[in-house]
Protein backbone atom coordinates (compact mmCIF):
# COMPACT_ATOMS: atom_id res chain seq x y z
CA UNK A 1 0.00 0.00 0.00
CA UNK A 2 2.54 2.78 0.69
CA UNK A 3 4.72 1.62 -1.83
CA UNK A 4 1.23 2.57 -4.14
CA UNK A 5 1.02 5.88 -2.13
CA UNK A 6 4.72 6.68 -3.52
CA UNK A 7 3.99 5.90 -7.05
CA UNK A 8 0.79 7.98 -6.99
CA UNK A 9 2.49 11.05 -5.50
CA UNK A 10 5.68 10.63 -8.43
CA UNK A 11 3.02 10.44 -10.73
CA UNK A 12 0.88 13.58 -9.74
CA UNK A 13 4.53 15.52 -9.54
CA UNK A 14 5.46 14.47 -13.00
CA UNK A 15 2.11 14.83 -14.34
CA UNK A 16 2.64 19.11 -12.59
CA UNK A 17 5.91 19.05 -13.89
CA UNK A 18 5.08 18.24 -17.59
CA UNK A 19 2.10 20.84 -17.00
CA UNK A 20 4.69 23.09 -15.57
CA UNK A 21 7.12 23.25 -18.88
CA UNK A 22 4.56 22.95 -21.23
CA UNK A 23 2.88 26.47 -19.89
CA UNK A 24 6.80 27.47 -19.42
CA UNK A 25 7.73 26.08 -23.37
CA UNK A 26 4.70 27.92 -24.43
CA UNK A 27 5.19 31.85 -22.42
CA UNK A 28 8.54 31.52 -23.82
CA UNK A 29 7.46 30.21 -27.59
CA UNK A 30 5.19 33.41 -27.27
CA UNK A 31 8.10 35.65 -25.87
CA UNK A 32 6.88 38.46 -26.83
CA UNK A 33 9.85 40.91 -28.55
CA UNK A 34 11.39 43.77 -26.12
CA UNK A 35 11.46 46.92 -27.13
CA UNK A 36 14.87 48.47 -27.71
CA UNK A 37 16.05 52.47 -28.08
CA UNK A 38 18.84 53.29 -29.33
CA UNK A 39 20.60 56.89 -29.19
CA UNK A 40 24.26 57.69 -30.52
CA UNK A 41 25.85 60.99 -29.77
CA UNK A 42 28.74 62.39 -31.12
CA UNK A 43 29.87 64.03 -27.90
CA UNK A 44 33.68 65.05 -28.07
CA UNK A 45 35.83 65.61 -31.37
CA UNK A 46 39.31 66.25 -31.76
CA UNK A 47 41.85 66.75 -34.42
CA UNK A 48 41.92 63.22 -35.51
CA UNK A 49 39.49 61.56 -33.86
CA UNK A 50 35.51 61.40 -32.37
CA UNK A 51 34.19 60.22 -29.16
CA UNK A 52 30.55 58.14 -29.94
CA UNK A 53 28.74 57.96 -26.88
CA UNK A 54 26.36 54.90 -27.39
CA UNK A 55 22.86 54.54 -25.38
CA UNK A 56 20.99 51.18 -25.98
CA UNK A 57 17.65 50.97 -23.30
CA UNK A 58 16.21 47.37 -23.53
CA UNK A 59 12.74 47.04 -22.19
CA UNK A 60 11.55 43.91 -20.65
CA UNK A 61 7.51 43.13 -21.58
CA UNK A 62 7.75 39.80 -20.68
CA UNK A 63 6.59 37.90 -17.14
CA UNK A 64 10.11 36.39 -17.14
CA UNK A 65 13.77 37.96 -17.08
CA UNK A 66 15.48 37.81 -20.11
CA UNK A 67 19.23 38.32 -21.37
CA UNK A 68 20.88 40.54 -23.44
CA UNK A 69 24.37 39.37 -24.59
CA UNK A 70 27.15 39.87 -27.78
CA UNK A 71 26.03 42.83 -28.23
CA UNK A 72 28.24 44.87 -30.69
CA UNK A 73 28.75 48.12 -32.62
CA UNK A 74 29.95 48.50 -35.73
CA UNK A 75 30.67 52.20 -37.11
CA UNK A 76 31.24 52.95 -41.03
CA UNK A 77 31.33 55.67 -42.81
CA UNK A 78 29.59 55.89 -46.19
CA UNK A 79 32.54 54.64 -48.78
CA UNK A 80 31.92 51.45 -46.03
CA UNK A 81 34.99 52.24 -43.85
CA UNK A 82 34.87 50.61 -40.67
CA UNK A 83 36.14 53.64 -38.38
CA UNK A 84 35.42 51.52 -35.00
CA UNK A 85 34.45 48.38 -33.97
CA UNK A 86 33.84 47.39 -30.06
CA UNK A 87 31.69 45.33 -27.94
CA UNK A 88 28.94 46.26 -25.50
CA UNK A 89 28.54 44.13 -21.71
CA UNK A 90 25.16 42.78 -21.62
CA UNK A 91 23.17 41.64 -19.00
CA UNK A 92 20.00 40.32 -17.14
CA UNK A 93 16.67 42.39 -17.25
CA UNK A 94 13.72 41.56 -14.71
CA UNK A 95 10.10 41.04 -16.26
CA UNK A 96 8.84 44.22 -16.96
CA UNK A 97 11.77 46.17 -16.39
CA UNK A 98 14.60 47.97 -18.59
CA UNK A 99 17.90 48.51 -18.34
CA UNK A 100 20.37 50.60 -19.94
CA UNK A 101 23.63 49.84 -21.35
CA UNK A 102 26.07 52.38 -22.54
CA UNK A 103 29.12 52.25 -24.55
CA UNK A 104 31.69 55.45 -25.19
CA UNK A 105 33.96 54.19 -28.05
CA UNK A 106 36.52 56.15 -29.97
CA UNK A 107 36.56 56.48 -34.10
CA UNK A 108 39.17 57.56 -36.25
CA UNK A 109 38.53 58.58 -40.09
CA UNK A 110 42.09 58.38 -41.29
CA UNK A 111 41.27 60.38 -44.51
CA UNK A 112 38.03 59.03 -44.56
CA UNK A 113 35.07 61.72 -45.12
CA UNK A 114 33.41 61.90 -41.67
CA UNK A 115 30.16 63.48 -42.37
CA UNK A 116 27.48 60.57 -41.81
CA UNK A 117 28.21 57.36 -39.91
CA UNK A 118 26.14 54.15 -39.74
CA UNK A 119 25.95 52.59 -36.85
CA UNK A 120 25.10 49.06 -36.93
CA UNK A 121 23.88 47.33 -33.41
CA UNK A 122 24.05 43.74 -33.60
CA UNK A 123 23.36 40.95 -30.57
CA UNK A 124 20.83 38.46 -28.79
CA UNK A 125 18.08 39.00 -26.37
CA UNK A 126 16.79 35.46 -24.63
CA UNK A 127 15.24 33.60 -21.88
CA UNK A 128 17.03 30.42 -20.29
CA UNK A 129 14.65 28.25 -18.19
CA UNK A 130 15.75 25.15 -16.80
CA UNK A 131 16.20 23.24 -20.65
CA UNK A 132 14.26 25.46 -22.61
CA UNK A 133 15.76 28.40 -24.42
CA UNK A 134 14.76 31.01 -27.02
CA UNK A 135 16.69 33.89 -28.61
CA UNK A 136 15.40 37.00 -30.56
CA UNK A 137 18.24 38.39 -32.48
CA UNK A 138 18.87 41.90 -32.82
CA UNK A 139 19.82 44.04 -35.49
CA UNK A 140 19.69 47.79 -35.68
CA UNK A 141 21.09 50.61 -37.92
CA UNK A 142 21.38 54.26 -37.02
CA UNK A 143 22.61 56.74 -39.02
CA UNK A 144 24.48 59.80 -37.02
CA UNK A 145 25.35 63.40 -38.67
CA UNK A 146 27.99 64.99 -37.44
CA UNK A 147 28.44 67.07 -40.10
CA UNK A 148 26.27 69.81 -37.88
CA UNK A 149 29.32 69.86 -35.74
CA UNK A 150 31.68 71.10 -38.39
CA UNK A 151 29.91 73.14 -39.33
CA UNK A 152 29.26 74.16 -36.13
CA UNK A 153 33.08 75.62 -36.29
CA UNK A 154 33.66 78.80 -34.17
CA UNK A 155 35.21 81.65 -35.20
CA UNK A 156 38.24 83.22 -33.11
CA UNK A 157 38.15 85.54 -30.79
CA UNK A 158 40.54 88.10 -31.88
CA UNK A 159 41.50 91.22 -30.06
CA UNK A 160 44.62 93.76 -31.62
CA UNK A 161 46.65 96.41 -29.63
CA UNK A 162 48.51 99.03 -30.93
CA UNK A 163 50.90 100.98 -29.82
CA UNK A 164 52.55 103.88 -31.57
CA UNK A 165 56.40 103.26 -31.46
CA UNK A 166 58.53 105.78 -34.02
CA UNK A 167 58.58 108.85 -35.67
CA UNK A 168 60.25 108.04 -39.20
CA UNK A 169 60.14 110.01 -42.32
CA UNK A 170 57.37 107.85 -44.03
CA UNK A 171 54.97 107.74 -41.10
CA UNK A 172 54.69 106.65 -37.69
CA UNK A 173 56.16 102.89 -36.79
CA UNK A 174 53.56 101.19 -34.91
CA UNK A 175 53.86 97.77 -33.29
CA UNK A 176 50.99 95.23 -32.61
CA UNK A 177 49.92 92.43 -30.28
CA UNK A 178 46.88 89.74 -31.77
CA UNK A 179 45.31 88.09 -29.47
CA UNK A 180 43.45 84.69 -30.70
CA UNK A 181 41.44 82.53 -28.76
CA UNK A 182 40.05 79.59 -29.67
CA UNK A 183 36.56 78.91 -28.03
CA UNK A 184 36.70 75.26 -29.93
CA UNK A 185 36.98 72.10 -27.94
CA UNK A 186 39.43 70.87 -30.85
CA UNK A 187 42.65 73.10 -32.35
CA UNK A 188 42.56 75.51 -34.79
CA UNK A 189 44.71 77.04 -37.30
CA UNK A 190 44.94 80.61 -38.34
CA UNK A 191 46.55 81.76 -41.32
CA UNK A 192 46.73 84.69 -43.98
CA UNK A 193 45.80 87.02 -41.72
CA UNK A 194 46.49 91.10 -42.89
CA UNK A 195 45.47 93.92 -40.70
CA UNK A 196 43.99 97.49 -42.53
CA UNK A 197 44.15 100.86 -40.91
CA UNK A 198 41.60 103.29 -42.58
CA UNK A 199 40.23 106.46 -41.38
CA UNK A 200 36.37 107.18 -40.61
CA UNK A 201 35.72 107.83 -43.63
CA UNK A 202 37.24 104.34 -45.03
CA UNK A 203 40.82 105.89 -46.56
CA UNK A 204 43.40 103.12 -46.03
CA UNK A 205 46.30 105.25 -44.35
CA UNK A 206 48.35 102.43 -42.60
CA UNK A 207 48.59 98.66 -42.35
CA UNK A 208 49.99 95.83 -40.09
CA UNK A 209 52.83 93.11 -41.59
CA UNK A 210 51.58 90.09 -39.90
CA UNK A 211 53.61 87.49 -40.71
CA UNK A 212 52.71 83.78 -40.46
CA UNK A 213 49.79 82.48 -37.95
CA UNK A 214 49.85 79.34 -35.93
CA UNK A 215 47.93 76.55 -34.20
CA UNK A 216 45.93 77.92 -31.66
CA UNK A 217 44.95 74.77 -28.86
CA UNK A 218 41.43 74.21 -28.15
CA UNK A 219 40.43 76.60 -24.81
CA UNK A 220 43.81 78.70 -25.21
CA UNK A 221 45.68 82.14 -26.65
CA UNK A 222 47.93 82.76 -29.63
CA UNK A 223 49.49 85.93 -29.37
CA UNK A 224 50.88 87.29 -33.20
CA UNK A 225 53.75 89.99 -32.53
CA UNK A 226 53.66 92.00 -35.61
CA UNK A 227 54.66 95.33 -37.04
CA UNK A 228 53.71 98.59 -39.35
CA UNK A 229 53.09 101.99 -40.39
CA UNK A 230 50.58 104.47 -40.18
CA UNK A 231 51.06 107.27 -42.45
CA UNK A 232 50.93 111.63 -40.45
CA UNK A 233 47.69 111.94 -41.70
CA UNK A 234 46.13 109.56 -39.39
CA UNK A 235 47.42 112.01 -37.08
CA UNK A 236 44.20 114.77 -38.37
CA UNK A 237 41.65 112.18 -38.31
CA UNK A 238 38.82 111.86 -35.72
CA UNK A 239 38.91 108.10 -34.90
CA UNK A 240 41.06 105.34 -36.39
CA UNK A 241 39.48 101.82 -37.51
CA UNK A 242 41.60 98.40 -37.85
CA UNK A 243 40.08 95.96 -40.36
CA UNK A 244 41.93 92.79 -39.74
CA UNK A 245 40.52 89.63 -41.47
CA UNK A 246 42.03 86.18 -42.47
CA UNK A 247 41.20 81.81 -42.24
CA UNK A 248 40.53 80.23 -39.58
CA UNK A 249 40.80 76.16 -40.00
CA UNK A 250 40.04 73.01 -38.34
CA UNK A 251 41.27 69.64 -38.91
CA UNK A 252 37.79 67.66 -36.91
CA UNK A 253 38.41 63.98 -36.97
CA UNK A 254 40.61 64.06 -39.78
CA UNK A 255 38.68 66.30 -42.28
CA UNK A 256 39.77 70.04 -42.59
CA UNK A 257 37.45 72.65 -42.21
CA UNK A 258 38.55 76.58 -43.69
CA UNK A 259 36.10 79.33 -41.71
CA UNK A 260 36.67 83.30 -43.01
CA UNK A 261 36.79 85.89 -40.70
CA UNK A 262 36.61 89.29 -40.72
CA UNK A 263 37.31 92.12 -37.44
CA UNK A 264 36.74 95.75 -37.11
CA UNK A 265 37.40 97.46 -34.13
CA UNK A 266 37.89 101.25 -33.31
CA UNK A 267 41.78 102.86 -31.67
CA UNK A 268 42.01 106.30 -30.63
CA UNK A 269 43.63 108.63 -32.54
CA UNK A 270 47.30 109.18 -31.39
CA UNK A 271 48.44 112.28 -29.65
CA UNK A 272 51.40 114.10 -31.43
CA UNK A 273 52.46 115.26 -27.76
CA UNK A 274 52.87 111.61 -26.55
CA UNK A 275 55.37 110.60 -29.64
CA UNK A 276 57.14 113.96 -29.80
CA UNK A 277 57.69 114.26 -26.48
CA UNK A 278 58.69 110.56 -25.01
CA UNK A 279 60.97 110.30 -22.72
CA UNK A 280 63.18 107.80 -24.66
CA UNK A 281 63.77 110.07 -27.93
CA UNK A 282 63.41 113.61 -26.29
CA UNK A 283 63.21 117.08 -28.49
CA UNK A 284 65.89 119.16 -26.58
CA UNK A 285 64.66 122.61 -26.08
CA UNK A 286 67.41 125.02 -24.96
CA UNK A 287 67.06 129.24 -24.62
CA UNK A 288 70.04 131.43 -24.68
CA UNK A 289 70.07 135.39 -23.55
CA UNK A 290 73.00 137.74 -24.00
CA UNK A 291 72.57 141.48 -23.65
CA UNK A 292 74.13 144.87 -24.52
CA UNK A 293 74.67 148.22 -23.37
CA UNK A 294 73.66 150.71 -25.79
CA UNK A 295 72.75 154.68 -26.50
CA UNK A 296 69.21 153.72 -26.94
CA UNK A 297 68.97 151.08 -23.63
CA UNK A 298 69.56 147.71 -23.47
CA UNK A 299 69.82 145.11 -26.46
CA UNK A 300 68.81 141.80 -25.55
CA UNK A 301 69.77 138.79 -28.06
CA UNK A 302 67.41 136.01 -27.38
CA UNK A 303 67.71 133.09 -29.19
CA UNK A 304 66.32 129.32 -29.01
CA UNK A 305 68.16 125.69 -29.87
CA UNK A 306 66.29 122.82 -31.32
CA UNK A 307 67.56 119.69 -31.22
CA UNK A 308 65.73 117.17 -33.56
CA UNK A 309 66.42 113.56 -32.40
CA UNK A 310 63.84 112.52 -35.00
CA UNK A 311 63.59 110.95 -38.18
CA UNK A 312 61.46 113.35 -39.48
CA UNK A 313 61.49 117.31 -39.94
CA UNK A 314 59.93 119.50 -37.26
CA UNK A 315 57.89 122.53 -37.29
CA UNK A 316 58.14 125.24 -34.98
CA UNK A 317 55.37 127.51 -35.78
CA UNK A 318 54.24 130.97 -34.02
CA UNK A 319 57.07 131.55 -32.02
CA UNK A 320 56.82 134.51 -29.92
CA UNK A 321 60.16 135.54 -27.51
CA UNK A 322 59.36 137.86 -24.67
CA UNK A 323 60.79 139.56 -21.78
CA UNK A 324 59.70 140.07 -18.12
CA UNK A 325 60.87 141.83 -15.46
CA UNK A 326 60.95 139.94 -12.03
CA UNK A 327 59.12 141.06 -9.14
CA UNK A 328 58.20 139.59 -6.04
CA UNK A 329 58.34 136.64 -8.18
CA UNK A 330 55.68 138.39 -10.17
CA UNK A 331 55.83 138.54 -13.51
CA UNK A 332 55.66 142.25 -15.45
CA UNK A 333 55.75 141.80 -19.64
CA UNK A 334 58.08 144.59 -20.86
CA UNK A 335 58.93 143.46 -24.22
CA UNK A 336 58.18 140.47 -27.00
CA UNK A 337 58.49 140.10 -30.57
CA UNK A 338 55.86 139.38 -33.49
CA UNK A 339 55.23 136.31 -34.43
CA UNK A 340 57.62 133.94 -36.47
CA UNK A 341 55.58 132.18 -38.55
CA UNK A 342 57.49 128.78 -39.43
CA UNK A 343 60.62 127.30 -38.38
CA UNK A 344 61.93 124.30 -40.06
CA UNK A 345 64.18 122.08 -37.58
CA UNK A 346 65.51 119.31 -40.39
CA UNK A 347 65.32 115.31 -39.19
CA UNK A 348 68.62 114.92 -37.08
CA UNK A 349 69.83 118.41 -36.95
CA UNK A 350 69.89 121.19 -34.68
CA UNK A 351 68.13 124.93 -35.53
CA UNK A 352 69.15 127.90 -33.96
CA UNK A 353 66.57 130.75 -33.85
CA UNK A 354 67.72 134.23 -32.28
CA UNK A 355 65.96 137.85 -32.28
CA UNK A 356 66.76 141.31 -30.36
CA UNK A 357 64.81 142.84 -28.51
CA UNK A 358 65.53 146.68 -27.51
CA UNK A 359 64.46 147.74 -24.47
CA UNK A 360 64.60 151.73 -23.96
CA UNK A 361 66.44 153.37 -21.43
CA UNK A 362 62.85 155.42 -20.85
CA UNK A 363 61.48 152.08 -19.41
CA UNK A 364 65.13 150.68 -17.58
CA UNK A 365 64.61 153.93 -15.39
CA UNK A 366 61.26 153.16 -14.24
CA UNK A 367 61.71 149.19 -13.34
CA UNK A 368 65.57 149.12 -12.55
CA UNK A 369 64.88 149.38 -8.91
CA UNK A 370 62.47 147.13 -8.18
CA UNK A 371 63.44 144.52 -10.45
CA UNK A 372 64.68 141.44 -9.25
CA UNK A 373 65.57 140.01 -11.99
CA UNK A 374 65.11 139.34 -16.07
CA UNK A 375 62.57 136.41 -17.49
CA UNK A 376 63.08 135.65 -21.50
CA UNK A 377 60.23 133.33 -22.61
CA UNK A 378 60.66 131.53 -26.28
CA UNK A 379 57.01 129.63 -26.70
CA UNK A 380 55.06 128.39 -29.85
CA UNK A 381 54.18 125.11 -30.69
CA UNK A 382 55.75 122.30 -32.44
CA UNK A 383 54.29 120.40 -35.72
CA UNK A 384 54.97 117.77 -38.50
CA UNK A 385 54.02 119.10 -42.06
CA UNK A 386 50.67 118.33 -43.14
CA UNK A 387 49.46 117.43 -39.65
CA UNK A 388 47.00 119.75 -38.14
CA UNK A 389 48.12 118.65 -34.38
CA UNK A 390 50.82 120.90 -32.51
CA UNK A 391 52.55 121.16 -29.08
CA UNK A 392 52.60 124.05 -27.26
CA UNK A 393 56.13 124.48 -25.53
CA UNK A 394 57.74 127.37 -23.71
CA UNK A 395 61.04 127.68 -22.59
CA UNK A 396 62.08 130.24 -20.21
CA UNK A 397 65.41 131.86 -18.73
CA UNK A 398 66.10 133.81 -16.03
CA UNK A 399 69.01 136.94 -15.78
CA UNK A 400 70.21 139.42 -13.49
CA UNK A 401 70.04 142.91 -14.50
CA UNK A 402 73.05 145.51 -13.55
CA UNK A 403 73.61 148.51 -14.86
CA UNK A 404 77.25 148.96 -15.09
CA UNK A 405 77.46 145.67 -17.20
Amino acid sequence: MRKKIIILLLAVVTIINIITAAFIFFDIQIMQTPEVVIEIEVVEVTSEEAILHTIIEINNPNDFEIVAKNLEIVTTTPNGYVVTRALIEGGTINSHEKKIFTKDVIISFDGHRPELLTTKITGEVGANLWFIKKTIPLNIGVITSIENLIDELAAPNVDITVDFAELTAKGINITALIDVYNPNSFDIFVRDVSVDIVTGEGKKIGNVDVIGGGVVAAKDYLQINSSGNILFEALNAEILVINMSGVAGAKIAGFEKNLSFNIQTKIIVPDLEEIILSKDKPTILSIRLDEKFTLKGFVFYVGIEIDNSYKVDLILKDMIFSIYTVVDDTLHLISETDKIDEILVKAGTSELSSCEILIPFSKILTIFWSTDSIMVSARGNVTIKGVNQSIFIEIRGYQSIHPFR
